[in-house]
């Protein structure tokens, strides 16, 4: 303690000395002895120090000008920032999830295509409907059906399988077809459970029409190769029934082109899905890069804020002489 006591008077003295000693110097060269007043004035007046080398190239950085850019272009920020390695990560990100997401899409409607065009050529609303009349006199005949809804008008002379084709004539030939199929269906049921239909056929070319014909076993019978449901007699075979429930479970009346197209459809649906899950990751990477990038120039920020100053002055010893003191402050901010 009491060592500590002297050590700071002295240390004190040998700095004073060192700044005061080119001031003494040039005074004892002129042989004067400066007064109180001129000592105070010289340790007091400002000095020039040499500024470290780069300090001057550091310059605080736009924090909100940071986050925009990158939010906007991811890496432009983190160029800003003078972050080139990251900048170029960045943006090779989200090239990347561009191209994924494009190739994706374009995959998945290039499948939707497909599967409609394949719905077009081998699902046929006229061989549905045609199958829906037996199965409401089936009904009726077998179960004592109330069907009341009048047999479908089918339109011969439209290719249905071409609707690009159609006049505006054809639409509305079709459009009551369909209306008069719905008819059927509201009141149709299935023998094995009792229950009624679940789904009506959609209107054509509606994204629900091209779903339900792979997905729900009512609409087998509209399938080409949906084997027969009348026989030579006039009479119903097992094929009348496309719900029939055979060994373990399966459906023997449902044709393997309803289970093909059902795949074709989930593979388009779930690349479109797919799609859509990078987009929103394409989102996520611009929220993200814009947060690192303002992230970043925040804490430069908080770097340069770190200063070393030092403080010089004048205090007075108890007989009232000038004694010259020098401080130093390390201020860090956070």
């Amino acid at each position: 303690m009491i060592m500590s006591r002297f050590m700071t008077p002295c240390l004190t003295t040998l700095i004073v000395m060192a700044l005061a000693a080119p001031v003494f110097a040039q005074h004892a060269e002129e042989g004067n002895r400066p007064s109180q007043a001129a000592l105070r004035a010289m340790v007091l007046a400002p000095r020039e120090y040499p500024e470290p080398a780069g300090h001057g190239a550091q310059k605080e950085r736009n924090v909100g000008l940071a986050f925009v850019t990158s939010a906007a272009l991811p890496g432009s920020g983190q160029w800003l920032n003078g972050q080139r390695v990251k900048a170029i990560v960045a943006a090779g990100l989200e090239a990347a999830i561009i191209t994924s997401y494009v190739v994706t899409r374009r995959q998945g409607l290039d499948q939707e295509d497909a599967f409609r065009s394949f719905a077009h050529d081998r699902w046929d609303p006229s061989r549905y409907a045609s199958w829906l009349n037996d199965y409401r006199e089936y009904l009726n005949d077998e179960y004592a059906a109330t069907i009341t809804a009048p047999p479908v008008d089918l339109v011969p002379g439209v290719d249905l399988s071409n609707p690009a084709g159609w006049s505006a004539s054809d639409r509305d030939r079709v459009l009551q077809m369909f209306d008069q199929i719905q008819a059927i269906e509201r009141q149709a049921f299935h023998p094995e459970t009792g229950a009624a239909f679940s789904h009506q056929l959609p209107d054509f070319g509606d994204q629900q029409y091209y779903e339900l014909i792979g997905k729900y076993f009512q609409f087998a019978p509209g399938w080409d190769d949906y084997p027969a449901w009348r026989s030579e007699d006039d009479g119903y075979l097992s094929a009348i029934d496309p719900e029939q429930t055979g060994p373990d479970g399966s459906k023997p009346n449902v044709s393997d082109t309803f289970y093909a197209y059902a795949r074709d459809h989930a593979d388009a649906q779930d690349l479109l899905r797919k799609a859509s899950r990078i987009s929103t990751l394409l989102v996520f990477n611009h929220l993200l890069a814009g947060i690192d990038a303002a992230v970043s120039a925040k804490l430069f920020n908080d770097s340069l804020a770190e200063r070393l100053d030092t403080q010089m002055g004048v205090a007075w010893d108890p007989s009232g002489a000038a004694v010259p003191v020098v401080g130093l402050r390390w201020a860090i901010t956070r």
